[in-house]
């Protein structure tokens, strides 16, 4: 930091996004085949191969083999061949590409409208903190089981990046196979001071109404929040209703109009082209609705919660159809040992008359109603379980990390969405960026169709253990579990780079990053930094809600 559950609606075909959902349970009724939770074949209930797809080849919804893209389009989740980034705070802007299939994968980066040669930024990184370094794609293809970076633009990338001039608008990455992305803001861990991290939702799962979500309310030493959307195809038409006053705001660098509290506007907008509002007065809870799907992203360049220090905020955020009406809520492991954390946590309402219930109990001041477009702030030490009366009550949660100055500059402010129960996979490929020396995953696993809960496996550490509880229900069980410690050390064979993590029922990952000033001994200074991210998530529609910018 800088000092100053079951389906409803569409998409509920059995093994959508490698999701179990239960078709024929419980009576006996027939094993439904579905896609694996990885597409590269069709699986019985059992998860027993059925049929192997080939290689440039995956699963579609109904269980015929397509084009790789084509089956992670048609699946809806963040694996996927298409993706926008856009860089918030003019340093080293990266995203990060992980490559979830077995063939070699060609990317492909445009920005303002121009085609780049990737082989000048794109790289593939080894080792951690000061003892990185950072090799070509060979033969210009990220490999099976790898992840590159992209240095997009911006100042303090790593010696010898030549990053390409910074993007008036959105980057363009395309794949010629799937991937799950993440971008960062900037590069560089602790070096950098103000970051923070996003996981990237494909073209593929935007969608055409959302609920605008900042990070945080503006406040002293901190940036305004900023909300963006970003257009995937020509002749997008965004209409926005603000909750607040909405001053002019961007259109890739053009200044356009802004509209008073309550009152429609509608922007015409052009493939790949963003549309910016930064502004003092938060727009959080204002309706979008567009004409053609279009990607949203709540920012902002640093926020304060609690004590020092200002860090980055950005997350890209879920359309309404994919938002739950259940949540899961654990933070991250408290960052010095014994100083219990009160977490902060924000619920944003999507309709009016929405009844919340919690298990166990409800936290201190959390909301027990909420209208449309209505925030709610709260605290809570220990995990809780969310819920609304049913499926057309969605609405949205975000967990927090707190400023580092009362843990020795340990982390700093970070937000990051939470994903509904209904929207966790059975399998994620993720990056840990291997900058930060502190790696914790936050794992949350549901019961599978048969009742009990399923082993959850990560490739470095096999089976993992220390599930706990959840609420009163009995639906969910929770457990941590670092990669790194202290000064980037290795917790048992696990590391930070690309891992792997799986179960035979869907779970939810959370991956946090952070600095200590365990690094200060070896030169590499990490303190006061954070980084958060949802390791995947199924975008599917799991409700049939339409929040329409009307007139307020």
């Amino acid at each position: 930091g800088a000092s100053a559950s079951s389906t409803s609606g569409q998409g509920g075909a059995a093994g959508s996004g490698g999701v179990e959902i239960t078709v024929g349970s419980g009576g006996g009724g027939p094993c439904a085949a579905q896609c694996s939770a990885d597409l590269h074949a069709i699986v019985d209930c059992n998860g027993v191969v059925q049929k192997t797809c080939p290689d440039d080849q995956g699963c579609a919804p109904d269980l015929s083999c397509v084009p790789a893209c084509e089956a992670a389009n048609l699946a809806k989740s963040t694996v996927g061949c298409e993706y926008y980034a856009q860089s918030t705070v003019g340093w080293c802007f990266a995203a990060y590409i992980a490559n979830t299939w077995t063939s070699p994968v060609s990317i492909a980066v445009e920005s303002n409208g121009a085609s780049l040669d990737i082989s000048s930024f794109a790289r593939i990184p080894t080792g951690n903190g000061q003892s990185i370094t950072y090799a070509p794609l060979p033969n210009g293809e990220l490999p099976p089981n790898e992840v590159a970076i992209l240095f997009l633009g911006g100042f303090n990338c790593p010696a010898g990046i030549q990053s390409p001039p910074s993007a008036n608008g959105p980057v363009h990455i395309t794949t010629s196979a799937p991937v799950v992305a993440y971008d960062i803001d900037p590069y560089g861990g602790g070096s950098s001071a103000i970051t923070s991290a996003t996981l990237l939702v494909p073209t593929s799962a935007w969608d055409t109404n959302y609920v605008a979500v900042a990070p945080w309310p503006y406040g002293s030493n901190s940036s305004h929040p900023r909300l963006t959307i970003i257009a995937a195809e020509d002749g997008t038409d965004v209409t926005i209703s603000p909750t607040v006053d909405m001053g002019g705001g961007t259109l890739n660098g053009q200044a356009v109009p802004g509209t008073p509290k309550g009152v429609p506007m509608t922007y015409s907008m052009m493939k790949g082209q963003s549309l910016t509002f930064e502004q003092e007065a938060e727009l959080t809870g204002s309706p979008i609705l567009s004409t053609k799907p279009v990607g949203v992203i709540g920012a902002s360049g640093c926020i304060n919660i609690d004590a020092c220090c200002c860090d980055g905020a950005h997350q890209q955020i879920p359309p309404v159809r994919a938002l739950g009406s259940e949540y899961v809520a654990v933070r991250y492991r408290n960052r010095v040992d014994g100083m219990e954390e009160n977490a902060p946590w924000r619920i944003v309402g999507a309709v009016d008359g929405t009844v919340l219930t919690y298990e166990p109990a409800p936290p201190m001041d959390a909301p027990l109603m909420l209208n449309s477009g209505q925030i709610a702030a709260f605290r809570s030490p220990g995990p809780f379980v969310v819920r609304s009366q049913d499926d057309d009550h969605p609405f949205y949660l975000s967990g927090y990390m707190t400023g580092g100055g009362d843990f020795n500059g340990a982390g700093d402010p970070e937000f990051v969405t939470v994903i509904p129960a209904k929207q966790y996979l059975a399998e994620y490929v993720f990056f840990a960026d291997p900058t930060y020396p502190e790696t914790n995953l936050v794992i949350v696993r549901t019961k599978a169709s048969d009742g009990t809960f399923k082993d959850v496996n990560l490739d470095c550490a096999g089976v993992l253990g220390g599930f706990q509880p959840l609420g009163n229900s009995g639906n969910y069980e929770y457990t941590r579990f670092d990669l790194v410690r202290f000064n980037f050390e290795k917790q048992g064979n696990c590391d930070n780079g690309r891992r792997e993590m799986h179960s035979d029922a869907p779970f939810g990952l959370t991956v946090w990053g952070w600095g200590t000033s365990a690094t200060d001994a070896g030169g590499f200074t990490s303190t006061y930094v954070s980084y958060a991210y949802p390791a995947g998530a199924s975008v599917q529609p799991i409700n049939e809600v339409v929040v329409p910018p009307v007139p307020k």
